[in-house]
């Protein structure tokens, strides 16, 4: 008997980009899933922080922005309505981070 097995580095290829296409399909869902969940934790006065969550999708990359000048003071606790670090704390019921969680740019 004798079995013969060809194209298998094709195949193997083939394989990786379906897993790599699947992986970064369930990476969105989980990008919009946090996203959903940020903008629920966020405290709401006029509404203005709440509905600044935007998600930038970038080539290897993906990026959560609220671009609000007070979200730092509202991540940093000044609201009654939400614990300090509540960005951090939702984002870790996502995973464990690679990096840096929250990054703040000054204008």
């Amino acid at each position: 008997m004798k079995i013969k097995i060809s194209n298998i580095d094709n195949e193997f290829k083939k394989l990786r980009s379906s897993q790599r296409a699947e992986a970064k399909a369930q990476s969105i869902v989980d990008v919009i899933a946090l996203t959903t969940a940020l903008k629920e934790a966020t405290p709401i006065d006029t509404g203005l922080a709440r509905a600044s969550w935007r998600i930038n999708l970038l080539k290897d990359n993906v990026e959560i922005i609220n671009d609000v000048p007070y979200i730092e003071y509202l991540n940093n606790g000044s609201s009654k309505q939400a614990p300090a670090y509540f960005v951090e704390a939702t984002a870790l019921k996502y995973g464990k981070p690679l990096g840096v969680i929250v990054e703040v740019k000054k204008n």
